[in-house]
């Protein structure tokens, strides 16, 4: 019971991660007019998860229970799937601050404290999928629970950025995350057939809106 509150407690859209600053290129969709109610927040959500569950899911299944030199190997791997600007550097700023929040909660692992360390030092990306693997074991939780939880938190960002930036309710909002379910489970499951070697992200739709959102001359978030 106490290692699903911490996992409640990492995944929450209130752990200081610096989530809250980031649309992933939402808030370009809303510019191009492609993003206007509930059922297109759904639909570029489930645009996410498709990249999401060949990436950020194999990578985090990889770096689950690894040591510091496969882990940077990793992480640039992940990095070297995100083609835009912004979507790096919303994951490595991401993972950064999730890494040194975890830290901060006391957590005491030898492996998170190197990891963290070449985080600072900018030895490595720090990618946010990676820093769930490597705090998960030391937090005492399992490899699936984790994946769940990291994409459920991811899809939380999106809605909290899509109430944002359309015109949709609390309640709207809310059945979006909860129709969301199924495709996180799609995700985790596609995440089993990949090997590290073989992580890509084919969303082109999404890599377009965010290298057009770095232009908008009116933002609201970073990414």
């Amino acid at each position: 019971m106490q290692s699903l509150l911490r996992l409640l407690q990492i995944s929450d859209t209130a752990f200081p991660t610096g989530s809250f600053s980031h649309s992933m290129a939402l808030e370009a969709f809303v510019e191009a007019g492609d993003l206007r109610d509930a059922n297109d927040l759904g639909r570029l959500i489930a645009l996410h998860l498709s990249a999401q569950a060949t990436s950020d899911c194999v990578a985090l299944r990889a770096a689950f229970g690894t040591e510091l030199e496969d882990l940077i190997r990793i992480d640039q791997l992940l990095s070297a799937t995100k083609l835009t600007r912004e979507l790096r550097a919303a994951s490595s700023s991401t993972g950064k601050r999730f890494l040194l929040s975890v830290a901060a909660l006391g957590v005491k692992d030898n492996v998170l404290r190197a990891f963290t360390d070449a985080v600072r030092d900018r030895a490595t990306p720090g990618n946010l999928a990676v820093g769930y693997g490597v705090a998960a074991p030391a937090l005492g939780f399992t490899l699936e629970e984790t994946l769940h939880a990291y994409l459920y938190a991811t899809v939380a960002s999106l809605v909290a950025a899509g109430q944002k930036s359309i015109p949709l309710g609390g309640s709207a909002a809310r059945r979006a995350l909860y129709e969301s379910a199924e495709e996180i489970l799609d995700a985790v499951d596609i995440s089993k057939t990949l090997e590290m070697e073989d992580m890509y992200a084919f969303s082109p739709t999404i890599d377009l809106r965010s290298m057009q959102h770095e232009r908008q001359r009116t933002r609201l978030y970073i990414s």
